[in-house]
């Protein structure tokens, strides 16, 4: 008896198995493939898959609601529809040597199933992979072609799942209602493309993906479970090779089964962007989707692309006219002319700075004489009319605004050789070309355009600051060192300028160039202590105007100047110590500053480039100027706090 009841249990398991299918599909679901505003209302492709054979959208089922509110619409199959919907269809299909065999028979079968499926008006292409990708045909109505090309196919190499994937989506474009079907039987082992790179564009691309795994494991599986999800599509799974015509007829049949629902929008919906949500059944099962969609006015027409939605719609640029293009390039190639040119010139020699040592040659130790020169013509636009007319010109606004002395203090302090004259004309440059530059790539913006020439203003004195502090960090770290440089040369007998003239020649940038100076000066006349009162005011050093007090005592009172130094650099050395330590340990906080305080105007920025229409709110409407002000505010709040947080005084 019990032997009998286990040749039962093991006959019903037996017959359960065989009933099992051979291909498991995933879940109904619905699916918007694509949007269109025009005059007024809309037209969208609604879609289902993983609906059972025999089964179909009911028109009579579809709802729309616009931000939850519902409003009218009527439905139909798309081909029973007098409006064109343009449909594509792209197989991508895995040849690789482990597909030799049943795995490549049952796919040509597969392919040959899909092009009697699905429906004529539907574009289709061939994508095959294997250790590269390559676009057998491009999507086409011609069937014969797409069939030669199947029967075609050879199985070799490994397999570059990702690579087919991204070239199958370039291949199909961005417009229209396109569906993707991937068949492979294996992980990917040779593509260029990742996974985490991939993903992102399948789901910018809104290309419906259905993938037919061969045979696949569970963690091959993993892959094409992420691409078809991002897909919005589903994963079948076919254990046996001729469950792949089953697979693939499914996917046609799930292109048609597409409905185009027309929506005729409320006035207060229109020539805005609102949440349109579509619901429908199909085989009993409920389908639901909805997308962020941009909707013309009444009269205008409103062009809309699927690859635009499941986020913000794309800000459309006009073409910028004849005239305003061709002022923005002769603008370009003026700045990107005089940019060059000062590039070209200063890697060439030096200009001023070698003008002013040759004619301070004779008071150095070598005393060689002045050779005759024309520096004091001579820029660093060149030596041409038109440079020479340009930074006469700028030399007078700068005079007559009183910027020159500004400017010629902190080029001194950068250690720039250049006239303030020839830096106003490269700072005009910049900002024309970060103007033009933004205009360009706005497509006639007028925010990005200010935007551009206000960067092109500001970037110049961030620039400066920058080498001004990098070059003011350079002599602070050297000054302990140099200090006891000095200290040995008097302790040796040397007098205080023999003592900074041993500097001049054994120490590095910038002490060297700054105590060359001092030493000029002293022999054109100036105290020592009064030039070197010039250094610690260029490097605005209150470290080294310690050391010049002590020299002014030294040479008031007497007393032991090498000691004093001895003691100073030591004393120097243990701040710069401590100095570091403390940059060490605000690392993180200064780093943080600087994400935190950067991130959001870059961001800013970015949208207003890309996605005017997503941040433009801000100021037009007057909640949204409010909020912007609200911003302004708490960043600048959060700058000034963050910079007491980390900024500690040694």
């Amino acid at each position: 008896m019990i032997r009998r009841l286990l040749r039962t249990a093991v006959l019903l398991a037996i017959t359960a198995l065989v009933a099992l299918p051979a291909a498991a599909v995933a879940a109904p679901h619905g699916r918007i493939v694509q949007v269109t505003s025009a005059n007024g209302s809309l037209r969208v492709v609604f879609t289902a898959s993983g609906v059972s054979a025999g089964s179909s959208i009911a028109p009579d089922s579809v709802k729309v609601s616009i931000d939850g509110s519902p409003v009218p619409a009527t439905a139909s199959p798309v081909g029973a529809s007098s409006v064109k919907v343009d449909r594509s269809a792209m197989l991508v299909i895995d040849t690789s040597g482990s597909m030799a065999g049943q795995g490549l028979a049952g796919a040509k079968s597969a392919a040959d199933a899909f092009l009697t499926a699905v429906p004529a008006d539907v574009r289709v292409g061939l994508v095959t992979f294997s250790d590269t990708a390559h676009v057998v045909v491009r999507p086409s109505t011609d069937r014969d072609v797409v069939k030669h090309a199947v029967d075609g196919l050879r199985p070799a190499g490994e397999t570059a799942l990702y690579d087919g994937v991204a070239l199958g989506l370039t291949t199909l474009g961005d417009t229209g209602a396109r569906t993707l079907v991937l068949l492979t039987d294996g992980a990917d082992t040779r593509s260029k493309t990742k996974l985490g790179a991939l993903l992102p564009k399948v789901q910018d691309s809104k290309v419906t993906i259905d993938a037919v795994g061969f045979r696949t494991t569970d963690a091959q599986s993993a892959p094409l479970r992420a691409i078809a999800t991002n897909g919005g599509g589903q994963v079948i799974a076919a254990t046996q090779a001729s469950a792949l015509a089953a697979a693939f007829q499914s996917a046609a049949r799930d292109i048609s089964q597409q409905v185009l629902v027309t929506i005729p929008v409320p006035q207060q919906y229109q020539n805005s962007a609102h949440t349109v949500a579509v619901s429908a059944t199909a085989g009993g099962a409920p389908l639901t989707d909805s997308v962020f969609a941009p909707i013309g006015a009444a009269g205008a027409a409103k062009p809309a692309n699927t690859a635009d939605y499941g986020a913000q719609p794309v800000a459309v640029h006009k073409g910028l006219s004849r005239n305003v293009l061709l002022g923005a390039l002769v603008a370009l190639f003026v700045a990107v002319t005089v940019l060059l040119s000062v590039a070209v010139s200063g890697a060439g020699g030096g200009g001023a700075r070698t003008g002013v040592r040759r004619r301070l040659s004779i008071y150095t130790l070598t005393g060689r004489p002045v050779e005759e020169t024309r520096e004091e013509t001579s820029t660093m636009l060149g030596d041409s009319a038109v440079a020479r007319s340009a930074v006469e010109l700028a030399g007078r606004v700068v005079g007559s605004r009183d910027l020159e002395s500004m400017l010629a203090v902190r080029l001194e302090a950068a250690g720039l050789p250049m006239k303030p004259a020839e830096w106003m004309i490269l700072h005009i440059g910049i900002a024309v070309m970060g103007g033009v530059l933004l205009l360009l790539i706005s497509g006639g913006g007028l925010l990005a355009t200010v935007l551009g020439f206000v960067i092109g203003l500001v970037a110049p004195w961030i620039y400066l600051s920058f080498k001004e502090g990098r070059r003011t960090n350079a002599f602070l770290e050297r000054m302990p060192d140099t200090l006891q440089l000095m200290a040995g040369g008097l302790l040796a007998g040397y007098s205080l300028p023999q003592s900074i003239d041993a500097v001049v020649r054994e120490g590095s940038e910038p002490i060297s160039s700054e105590f060359n100076r001092a030493l000029v000066e002293t022999r054109l006349g100036v105290s020592i202590e009064d030039a070197l009162e010039g250094v610690a005011q260029r490097m605005r050093s209150v470290d080294f105007e310690w050391v010049i007090m002590a020299i002014r005592i030294q040479r008031e009172v007497g007393g032991n100047l090498a000691e004093v130094l001895t003691t100073v650099a030591a004393t120097l050395r243990e701040r710069e110590r401590l100095r570091r330590q403390v940059r060490v340990l605000s690392a993180e906080g200064r780093l943080s500053a600087w994400i935190l305080g950067g991130l959001p105007p870059l961001f800013f920025l970015y949208l207003v480039l890309v996605r005017h229409e997503y941040v433009s709110t801000l100021w037009t409407d007057p909640i949204g100027v409010m909020l912007l002000i609200f911003l302004v505010i708490n960043m600048a709040v959060g700058a000034v706090w963050l910079r007491k947080v980390i900024q500690v005084e040694v």
